[in-house]
């Protein structure tokens, strides 16, 4: 699938409903709803391994579903009840089960997240360095308030961005970097085995060496942590937790150290024409003053002695 399809859509009649929805919901059966006063609209953008969808009831109604894919839900209205067996469900922010999820409304509204559960299950074998791993949900509510507040905050920027500029997705780089941005967020806001599977394989440090390996490869470039904390497969903050655990030091400062080391090889093999703004520049350092105290500190010399050799 190419770019980003939208459809938007009223149904008055459950079967419609049903069959809108089933795609994602598989699972759905509806209870005590009255079919003649059905009324639903629905919103769908659908991009290739990932789909947002919006819905809104405006008749009572209930229904038991649950989700083949990873589909992430925030819903609400009058009456709301959720639960999955016999555990009431926070409806704000949780992770759809495979079954059993029963809802009940007197009004119903929900915007729903899915991704794609075999997409996002290669992202996390890739990092955790687990080959075999096979996703699989362990609970339905978010890990914390903050990773609750983490999700909503990067789901909210990227439909944002989607909405004022649609046609991003036709770039296939930019349709990439969007889904592991949702497919990272996701691995470490909601509850899978995909975390326990890292920490038992020592996943963070298959981490730690493919970020080193990408600061390694665009030192000279003007990446920021972000960049690699994408190309690792991991949020900003699970790669700083990653990186003090395995090597002692923050994302920031292995960047600094590998530029400091890069500018300091550049300083041995340069030409009698070259200058130590000129190499600064080169390896990402703005502030000729803040590079000279950095490398001094470094390498016990000032940049210009290394120069002079």
């Amino acid at each position: 699938m190419v770019g980003l399809q939208r459809e938007s859509r009223s149904f008055h009649d459950l079967d419609g409903v049903q069959q809108a929805l089933g795609g994602f919901f598989p699972a759905l059966r509806y209870g005590s709803v009255d079919r003649a006063s059905v009324s639903v609209r629905m919103e769908v953008a659908t991009a290739d391994r990932f789909s947002f969808v919006d819905a809104a009831w405006d008749v009572p109604g209930a229904a038991i579903t649950g989700s083949s894919d990873l589909t992430v839900v925030a819903s609400g209205g009058r009456g709301y009840r959720l639960s999955h067996g016999r555990t009431e469900i926070d409806p704000r922010h949780f992770l759809a089960p495979a079954e059993e999820l029963a809802a009940s409304w007197e009004t119903h509204h929900a915007s729903i997240v899915v991704l794609d559960l075999a997409a996002v299950e290669e992202i996390a074998r890739v990092a955790s360095g687990d080959a075999s791993l096979r996703l699989r949900r362990t609970g339905t509510a978010p890990l914390s308030p903050e990773l609750a507040v983490y999700w909503a905050t990067l789901l909210r920027g990227i439909r944002s961005t989607l909405d004022a500029s649609p046609e991003m997705l036709d770039e296939p780089l930019l349709a990439e970097a969007t889904f592991r941005h949702l497919a990272t967020a996701f691995l470490h806001a909601f509850p899978t085995n995909w975390l326990e599977q890292a920490d038992g394989r020592k996943g963070g440090s298959a981490v730690v060496r493919r970020a080193v390996d990408y600061m390694h490869a665009h030192a000279g470039e003007p990446i920021t942590i972000s960049d690699v904390a994408a190309a690792a497969f991991i949020s900003t903050r699970g790669l700083h937790y990653a990186f003090t655990r395995d090597l002692g030091e923050s994302p920031a400062q292995v960047l600094r150290r590998i530029r400091l080391d890069g500018a300091r090889a550049d300083l041995l093999a340069a030409g009698p024409e070259a200058t130590v703004a000129e190499v600064a520049r080169r390896w990402g350092f703005a502030h000729l003053q803040r590079f000279a105290e950095a490398y001094r500190r470094a390498f016990g010399e000032n940049p210009s002695e290394t120069l002079r050799r």
